[in-house]
This record gives structure tokens, sequence and C-alpha cells, in this order.
């Protein structure tokens, strides 16, 4: 699993200081799809598709900056959480004044690595739920339960724009279902711990893209 030193020094995080929050992106945009392979705790591939942004529009009166995520992943086979399943994330409900500081794309990534983006969100099931899957975290049609919360990490390796094998996807799915709106959110919604689902590796298929 991540170790809480190696989470802190992540790409994209959310940094609590003197009350005051402010995020740090590796990128503006990516997105792409691909393919997982199977291993000894995975039977079969998984597969997912993605798109994110995070940048406010310029000029004199810039529109507020907008966080857009959308992210489908299914595990087709035998996994450590029972059954195949299948889930859907967007991005998380924030305070707009938050919301338009963070996304404005010019935040320099700490370390110097401009192909990896990590994002976090709120999903839900969108089939049948496993066997330890967890019954807090919304099912498909739900409306009234908060959502519970993802972090996916991509790293674009070939940075080529081509499909490529080589590039490197993971997700870790959680129970937590604490709110991120409001001018201080809980540190959960940047610094997710290990949850009940984690799963990454380079891609058999498919390609992924970070600008």
């Amino acid at each position: 699993m991540m170790t809480g030193a190696a989470r802190f020094l992540r790409r994209s995080v959310l940094l609590a200081a003197a009350g005051v929050f402010a995020l740090v992106l590796s990128a503006c945009t990516g997105r792409g799809g691909g393919q997982l392979p199977p291993d000894n705790m995975f039977k079969a591939p998984a597969s997912f598709g993605f798109s994110f942004s995070c940048q406010d529009q310029g000029g004199l009166n810039p529109r507020t900056g907008q966080l857009r995520i959308e992210l489908s992943y299914t595990d087709h086979g035998g996994n450590p959480i029972g059954s195949s399943f299948s889930i859907h994330g967007t991005a998380d409900t924030i305070d707009p004044v938050l919301e338009s500081e963070v996304c404005i794309g010019q935040n320099p990534p700490p370390g110097g690595d401009p192909n990896e983006l990590i994002f976090l969100g709120r999903y839900w099931l969108t089939s049948s739920p496993p066997a330890r899957f967890p019954s807090t975290c919304p099912t498909v049609g739900t409306t009234t339960a908060p959502l519970c919360r993802f972090e996916v990490i991509v790293r674009d390796n070939d940075m080529n724009h081509a499909p490529s094998p080589g590039d490197y996807f993971s997700i870790n799915l959680t129970s937590v279902s604490i709110p991120c709106s409001g001018i201080f959110p809980d540190l959960t919604c940047s610094d997710l711990p290990a949850g009940f689902y984690y799963r990454y590796g380079v891609l058999s298929s498919g390609n992924l893209t970070v600008d």
C-alpha cells in the first residue's frame, strides 16, 4: 500500500497551513483509457476511461475556475473484494472561491514530474455490489446518501500521445464520505487513507495523456 511519507510528497495535494487551503496540481488536463492486466490478486483485466481538467479561462474577467472529472472503471473478474463491479466517478463539490483559486493552471508541480497527475473525487457503484463492497457507499440510483471518495494516479510514461502499454494507472476506492464543500474541508479531502480496494500497474493496452 501507500506509506504516509510517500503520500505526503505526491504530485497533487491540498496543503493546510495557517488554516488556508491551497491545491497544487501537476497538470491542468488529463485524459485517456486502457486496461490493466490480471495478476495473482486480480483474476481478470480492469478497464477504465477518464477525463480531467482544472483551469480558468484567463482574461480580464475570467470565469470561476472549474474542476471537471469523469471516471469510469470496471474490474472484470474475481478480486480481493469479491466479483466484478463497475463505478462512475466525478469531481468533488468544493467551495466556489476555493475552486476558482485552485483551478488557475499556474501552480508548478512539486518535484518536477509533469507527466504525472493525481486527482480525487466522488464515486458511486453502477453494478451489483461485490461481496465485500461497503454497504455505506451508494449504489446506482442513490441520490440521498453521501458519495464515497476515490483517488486516481495516472502517469504518461511515454509522453508521445500514442497508444502505449507503458503508461501507469492506479485507483484507490475508500469508504470515506466526508463532504469537501466549504472553506475548510476535512483533510481526507486531499489525503485519503488506503481504502478497501486498491489496484495499480502499467497498461496492457490503451494510452494516457497528461498536459
